[in-house]
């Protein structure tokens, strides 16, 4: 939209300037009607217009998307959408990694591993340490350093946790 709007007519381009954001541009680019296509001011309204109608069309298909993808994650795992700092697309790559049997996987350590956020003893002699996992499911990984980020911004258990545990450092 921008290439077609730097490449526009100078009048059109000047027009297009004074609108004042994302959604009234694309509304007002959605309402052009550029009649017969016979010169560059059309040309450019038509292809605005069809960009942006096909963008809408597209928005609406999103949407409705993930609607759906609510009502099937709400419907699976009701209890971690009531959680704190976990939205729709958190969930759904939980229950991505977890699969149709959530019962194969029983302790915290066996999802820690497949999320790859489990250490990995890297001792070597005398020293006795531990590195980390860069291995498991990446979304599943990221999904859950999401949640740690929010939780550590806005959760009061989990800002409690962290300022107790980082008070000697």
């Amino acid at each position: 939209m921008k290439t077609l709007i730097i490449n526009a007519p100078a009048d059109l381009r000047d027009v297009l300037d004074q609108i004042r954001g994302k959604v009234a541009l694309i509304r007002h680019s959605a309402a052009f009607r550029p009649g017969d296509i016979d010169n560059t001011l059309a040309s450019a309204k038509a292809a605005m217009r069809a960009l942006v109608r096909r963008w809408l069309w597209l928005h609406e298909e999103i949407i409705a998307h993930d609607k759906e993808l609510e009502r099937l994650v709400t419907e699976g795992a009701s209890d971690l959408m009531a959680s704190h700092s976990i939205a729709t697309l958190t969930v759904a790559e939980m229950l991505i990694l977890v699969g149709d049997d959530p019962t194969r996987i029983r302790p915290e350590a066996a999802f820690a591993k497949l999320c790859g956020v489990c250490p990995i003893p890297a001792s070597s002699g005398k020293t006795n340490r531990f590195r980390l996992n860069r291995g498991g499911n990446r979304q599943a990984n990221a999904a859950l350093y999401r949640v740690a980020i929010v939780g550590m911004r806005s959760h009061e258990p989990t800002l409690a946790y962290v300022k107790k545990t980082h008070a000697g450092r």
